[in-house]
């Protein structure tokens, strides 16, 4: 606590740009460009800049193919469980809570997720539907977590932090990949996968099926099934030109209800879902690049419940267009820049008696300056107009300062706006929530002092993070609208949205990694986080006031005060591999419903290499036990059971990996 109040008070800034003046180093001790060819990952989602991890402006956390493989997880959203000062849960089978620093509920709405570079954030809901992605987790080529507002690079909505799933080259495959995965629960998957290599055209095909039960609970409808195929294709006609071109596709049916309870009958939703991506990307003289980036998404998800006259259809779509064009404008100095316009289109009779369309635009530019040989500056900046009536300049300033050629210190500070959702805007259900509009964005103001360091010598890598962040014009709800007392009951009355309350965050987020060996390895995370608010402001009934002051008193238990994972994995033969990743959560109260306990797991996978040979293909058979201890590992719920929520029991299934 002393240490954030002086974090506060004394910024590290001046006397940082002071020891960078001279190089900062005696000329014995300066880094060789030699000392930074290193094996760092090369990061792209922090800046948009290609960048070594210590000097990207923020913490990023990559999560690669090699720890997606040993963790065992069958859900993309189960595996931010590795990342440090993350909240994953989930609310039945099919619906993961994916949060970072406090937003426990459904919605991500404060944290801006990507494809390849295509954002799969939905406008209605400014959520995350993580299940109708079309994407298959065995596609994944690895994973960069921004932990930090990001907006300057990555505008509205990173406002968080960012994540940007980065899927494997149309190249990465020549012949054919059969996977497939039994066990308990009803787990059921298949994916299978073509892939050829060509002079100028390279084409990855994937078709896939994915299915369990849900909850071992009779409380909750939660089995679910999806049904997917996706494409990439690059075409590289001259040394110059890169055209790289996706689609994809998801169906899926979704068990949906609760039992005993009236509004939840037991019903199907029915989800579908799809793109298409096209990336030309020319490469310039002078090692600069140009890049446009068109991509169309499309969802439609039904709700036939039988409370409703009609189903309750939802369409989304959306159209973007971006440019950007990176450039060297000097031998220590690299400047991106560009721009893009988006169109989004939601159309849901329910909730939105007319159709809403909302046309966004944006520019943005970030500029890397060596100042020396010691201290690297980045500097940048995003200007948005949302559609609703607000323009947002968000900047982000930070300086990387190497210390020793392999031990980096960075300061940083940003600011980051969330825009309004639609249905927080616009939304219309007499009697249950009806939007005043208005809203103003939600703003984040984050200061951070971070530390990158290796040692080389006994193998580890340490990633530290302390931070504090101030999010004002918090976005909730005031029971208020059409109040008339006094026949409104607290449960009967209609919602809306207002800008009711303010945040102060403030933590601490490590990562060690540890290597003994090649094929040994241990990546161990950890997040301290607090949290507390405020009612800034003022609700059209005063009678509701002392409900929200409770809310914010409550805010501190909001975010688990600790949390952490190990992942551990170690080649005992040479065809044989052992993982075990063990995640823990302290208990924390969800937003306006009960406190979740403490929960912990411990998962293992154990698998075996096939060998290829003129007879039989190469591939891999393997085992994964999930909470192998039965411990007390809760999940988030609203089923309405004598404990209010669900327990995961034990699960283990079966996956064998074919290669021809």
């Amino acid at each position: 606590m002393r240490f954030f109040a002086i974090f506060r008070q004394r910024s590290l800034l001046p006397l940082l740009l002071a020891l960078s003046a001279g190089d900062g180093l005696a000329a014995s001790d300066a880094p060789s460009e030699q000392d930074y060819m290193q094996e760092l990952p090369v990061v792209l989602s922090a800046s948009r800049l290609s960048q070594p991890l210590p000097e990207a402006p923020n913490a990023v956390t990559v999560i690669d193919r090699t720890m997606i493989k040993a963790s065992g997880f069958r859900m993309i959203a189960d595996l931010f469980r590795l990342v440090p000062g993350m909240y994953v849960s989930y609310v039945d089978g099919h619906t993961p809570i994916v949060a970072y620093h406090g937003a426990t509920d459904q919605y991500s709405r404060r944290m801006q997720v990507l494809v390849d570079g295509r954002s799969v954030y939905l406008p209605p809901t400014s959520s995350v539907d993580w299940e109708d992605i079309p994407l298959q987790i065995d596609d994944i080529e690895r994973i960069e977590v921004v932990r930090g507002p990001a907006a300057a690079s990555h505008g509205a909505n990173s406002f968080q932090g960012v994540i940007n799933i980065i899927t494997r080259d149309a190249s990465s495959l020549s012949g054919a990949e059969v996977s497939i995965s039994k066990g308990g629960g009803g787990v059921s998957d298949l994916s299978a996968h073509l892939g050829r290599l060509g002079t100028d055209l390279d084409f990855r095909l994937t078709a896939g099926y994915r299915a369990d039960n849900g909850f071992p609970t009779s409380v909750l409808n939660d089995s679910y099934n999806t049904r997917l195929a996706s494409l990439r294709a690059n075409y590289h006609p001259n040394t110059s030109d890169n055209f790289d071109f996706q689609l994809g596709y998801s169906e899926g049916v979704r068990g949906m209800g609760i039992a005993g309870r009236g509004a939840e009958p037991f019903r199907d939703a029915k989800a579908v879902s799809s793109f298409q991506q096209l990336t030309w990307l020319r490469a310039l003289p002078q090692l600069g690049e140009f890049r446009l980036n068109y991509y169309h998404t499309y969802r439609c998800a039904t709700d036939d419940s039988s409370l409703l006259p009609s189903p309750n259809d939802t369409h989304v779509d959306r159209h973007e267009l971006e440019l950007q064009h990176t450039a060297k404008l000097g031998a220590d100095n690299r400047l991106v820049w560009g721009g893009g316009i988006r169109a989004d289109a939601v159309d849901n009779p329910v909730s939105l008696p007319v159709a809403q369309s909302v046309h966004q635009s944006r520019l943005f530019a970030h500029d890397e300056w060596g100042i020396s040989r010691s201290a690297l500056l980045n500097v940048g900046a995003m200007l948005e107009n949302d559609g609703m009536g607000h323009s947002n300049l968000s900047p982000r300033i930070s300086l990387n300062y190497h210390f020793t050629p392999r031990h980096t210190l960075r300061v940083g500070a940003s600011v980051a706006y969330r825009n309004p959702a639609t249905l927080e805007e616009k939304i219309s259900q007499p009697g249950v929530l009806v939007s005043l509009g208005g809203l103003r964005p939600e703003k984040i103001v984050s200061k951070e002092i971070g530390y990158f360091g290796e040692l080389d010598s006994i193998g580890v890598e340490v990633d530290a993070r302390l931070y504090v962040d101030r999010v004002s014009d918090v976005i909730f709800y005031d029971p208020t609208p059409l109040f008339q007392p006094p026949l409104f009951s607290v449960d009967g009355k209609p919602y809306s949205f207002r800008n009711l309350m303010s945040t102060d965050f403030k933590g601490a987020e490590t990562t060690i990694k540890y290597h003994w060996s090649e094929d040994g390895k241990l990546v161990f995370n950890y997040a301290r986080q607090m949290a507390s608010c405020s009612v800034t402001g003022t609700l059209r009934e005063p009678l509701f006031l002392p409900l929200l002051q409770k809310l914010a008193t409550d805010c501190s238990l909001m975010v688990p005060w600790n949390s952490g994972s190990i992942l551990l994995s170690q080649k005992l033969r040479h065809d044989i591999w052992l993982s075990a990743g063990y995640y823990q959560q302290e208990g924390l109260k969800i937003i306006n419903t009960y406190m979740q306990p403490t929960l912990r797991r411990v998962d293992f996978r154990i698998a075996k290499t096939l060998s290829k040979s003129e007879v039989h293909a190469g591939g891999e058979v393997a085992l994964v036990v999930q909470n192998a201890f039965r411990d007390n590992y809760t999940e988030y719920s609203y089923a309405p059971q004598t404990d209010s929520k669900v327990n995961l029991s034990r699960r283990a299934y079966l996956t064998a990996t074919f290669n021809f």
